[in-house]
């Protein structure tokens, strides 16, 4: 009798804690879009959607440390009909399309007459996932509201900063005229936003978040990363590493931009490195080669190729550059070192460059995983082998490179523009073999 007791009750165990296992975290319905759709408009509810990729990193996170997350569940088990669909498979790469999937994860917030309510892209934190959520069905004050508001109070910073922390996700759910008339009022909020804050005040978490997503290009960013620079250690304080490489970037993107233009001005910013850009560089830690060394050879390099059309010179320095690095060259390194080489140089590159290319390409195609990169540095190789008069080779990478272009269905019209120039190429390969 007691052994049967015993028995019970472990079983009742069991059971409690597998229930509570199936409880945690979003429980995501088990069926197609159309499914779903009429499931929630039997619930009265609207439709959340995750559209991830098998190969996405950030969704696998989100699906493991965010989506299981109790709080989360609990409010999207309440409020939604959730559902996970692989952007690119099947029926659902129309849907890709059709709400403007164009890189993972996308999160959409749908009505249940399918209209949607918002849409964000990229990975989302739990806390920024229940926001983006009690926007969606009017829980949290949304996007045009806060407009309508910034209209009766355009000094409001509060209600402008809220503007723009939402803007992303309302301007990725717009089409057409709409789409066009809300970036241009967004470009000229952030504008007047960024002017009337500039100073101790806008040294914060949130704020830096606008200036990422929506700074770039803008035509006060050079001002800004000089503030930021200045500023570096509350920076550093209020956000972390992050600001160190959002100057890296910003430096190193117009280094690059004068090397190529034959600029030698490119060696103020290279400069810039060892000296009052020298503590946010710090952030990088190569085992053998200083970020300075780093820079001065490589956009050094580059000028000598793009402004001299010296590839001698600039495959010593990217070897020597690459001997330098030893562990720390990334496949990207490869890659973009055989791009320029053949963008720059062309038809002055000899059969024993266009080896050399096909060696640095293969070391890129080894560790990239982004179709594109990997449709550019096939070609590549495709046309390497074309100027080599290995014609079979050449149609092979060709031919590979249309087969990996057949994955982005989900962006049809960059697709169709890459076949078609595929095409042309295997066609001038024909008429090369004649």
């Amino acid at each position: 009798m007691k052994k049967n007791v015993l028995l019970l009750t472990i079983m009742l165990m069991l059971c409690h804690v597998q229930l509570k296992a199936q409880e945690k975290g979003i429980q995501f319905f088990k069926g197609t879009f159309n499914e779903a759709l009429a499931e929630a408009a039997k619930q009265k509810k609207p439709l959340f959607v995750d559209f991830y990729a098998t190969w996405c990193g950030p969704c696998k996170r989100m699906a493991t440390t965010v989506f299981t997350i109790d709080s989360v569940g609990r409010y999207f088990n309440d409020k939604f009909i959730s559902l996970q669909l692989d952007a690119e498979k099947g029926e659902n790469v129309e849907l890709a399309k059709k709400y403007k999937v164009a890189a993972f994860p996308t999160l959409a917030f749908i009505n249940s007459d399918g209209k949607t309510l918002s849409i964000s892209t990229g990975a989302l934190g739990a806390n920024e996932l229940l926001e983006a959520a009690r926007i969606a069905i009017g829980e949290s004050v949304g996007f045009e509201q806060l407009y309508s508001q910034h209209r009766k109070e355009p000094n409001n910073l509060e209600v402008q900063q809220q503007l723009l922390m939402q803007a992303p996700r309302f301007l990725a759910a717009q089409d057409g005229m709409d789409a066009e008339k809300w970036v241009m009022r967004v470009k000229k909020l952030y504008k007047g936003y960024i002017n009337a804050k500039m100073g101790p005040a806008i040294i914060n978490r949130s704020d830096y978040a606008i200036i990422q997503t929506l700074g770039e290009n803008d035509e006060s960013q050079a001002a800004m990363v000089d503030f930021m620079n200045k500023n570096l250690t509350q920076w550093k304080e209020a956000v972390g590493s992050p600001v160190c490489y959002y100057i890296i970037e910003y430096n190193d993107a117009l280094a690059e931009k004068l090397a190529k233009e034959g600029k030698e001005a490119y060696k103020e910013n290279v400069e810039k490195i060892k000296s009052e850009y020298k503590e946010a560089y710090d952030v990088i830690g190569y085992a053998t080669i200083t970020p300075y060394e780093k820079a001065a050879m490589y956009y050094g390099a580059l000028y000598n190729i793009y402004k001299n059309k010296n590839v001698d010179e600039y495959i010593r320095l990217t070897k020597n550059l690459f001997d330098k690095l030893g562990s720390d060259v990334k496949p990207f390194d490869y890659g973009k070192a055989a791009q320029d080489l053949y963008y720059a140089a062309g038809n002055k590159l000899r059969p024993s460059d266009h080896r050399l290319a096909i060696e640095w390409t293969d070391k890129a195609l080894a560790g990239e995983t982004g179709t594109m990169d990997r449709i550019n540095y096939i070609s590549m190789k495709g046309d390497s082998y074309r100027e080599l008069k290995e014609y079979d080779k050449a149609e092979e990478q060709y031919k590979m490179a249309y087969l990996e272009s057949t994955q982005m269905e989900k962006m049809a019209s960059t697709q169709a523009m890459i076949q078609q120039a595929l095409q042309r190429k295997l066609a001038a390969l024909e008429l090369l073999r004649k």
